[in-house]
């Protein structure tokens, strides 16, 4: 009975030990990551103000949303929305019941009249609890406004979209830190360089391949440097590995062997997926960053 082998992908790597490697990679990442995960959101309570206004107790702490029209602007950070009744002369009219909306974070300012849909949680009007709810805001109504909602309910809006569907309350992306600029800078270098490196060894064609393992010793060798000189002993090593199997393509290629050249390119792939994996995250506007507490 003949044996049979296991089969390998395109990089010369067998599937049991590709499964493996991914095991030891979510193992890293578990250890890097040794905080527990972040409790699961609340639900949305979809609210209407009349609703709040009603009986506001048997929703306080819990995270709501609403639409309602703008009725008062009272701060740059403060506004009250209230459910529009038609009164005569088919014009509309506030319903009595407004609800004091908070948004620390507002960076555009809402319009008089204007429907917006509000999400946060609603808590009792306080200044000491809204500035436990927002450590870095500071209250701007004016005593007059602060004794008139002392007590009533107040929505600390997370969230306040628009009717053109635009959350006027999104916090702007802070800017990049330097050392996330000089990172970036390699790793927009390595992306292009490794994809043209696997594309020139799968066609055989050994002056793309030269061209980019040039580029990536001298990438890998600036990632080096980086991570030792911030006390990153994994991710050093890691780029480490990486020259190294750099260097193997490297012999390959000049040697005229592509075709062994595909297995430490294939390395050289795990090894930047397990450095990503640890210190890399992808945000909104599709840049990278540094990921938290590991900078």
């Amino acid at each position: 009975m003949r044996t049979r082998l296991p089969s390998k992908n395109t990089y010369g790597v067998a599937l049991p030990a590709l499964a493996l490697v991914i095991a030891c990679f979510a193992s890293a990442h578990a250890q890097q990551s040794s905080a527990p995960p972040p409790p699961a959101a609340k639900p949305l309570v979809p609210l209407a103000t009349n609703t709040v206004a009603a009986n506001p107790d048997a929703y306080y702490g819990e995270s709501v949303t609403l639409t309602a029209a703008v009725n008062q602007i009272l701060s740059k950070s403060a506004f009250s929305v209230d459910q529009q009744k038609i009164g005569a002369g088919n014009k509309p009219q506030a319903n009595g019941t407004d609800l004091l909306v908070i948004a620390p974070t507002l960076n555009t300012a809402v319009d008089l009249n204007s429907y917006v849909t509000v999400m946060g949680e609603l808590v009792k009007f306080d200044p000491d609890v809204i500035s436990r709810k927002a450590k870095d805001y500071k209250l701007d109504l004016t005593p007059e406004m602060i004794a008139k909602y002392s007590g009533h309910p107040v929505l600390m809006a997370t969230a306040v979209i628009n009717e053109k569907f635009v959350d006027l309350a999104k916090k702007p992306l802070p800017p990049m830190t330097a050392d996330e600029i000089a990172l970036s800078k390699v790793m927009k270098q390595v992306g292009p360089a490794f994809a043209a490196l696997r594309t020139g060894i799968d066609g055989s064609n050994t002056e793309a391949a030269t061209k980019n393992v040039a580029v990536l010793k001298q990438m890998f060798a600036e990632t080096e440097t980086f991570w030792k000189t911030r006390s990153k002993p994994d991710a050093t090593q890691w780029a480490q590995e990486a020259r190294k199997q750099v260097d193997l393509v490297e012999h390959a290629v000049a040697g005229g062997n592509l075709e062994d050249a595909k297995a430490p390119a294939g390395t050289l792939g795990q090894s930047c997926a397990m450095c990503h994996g640890v210190y890399r995250e992808r945000l909104e506007d599709g840049t990278y960053r540094i990921k938290t507490g590991m900078k």
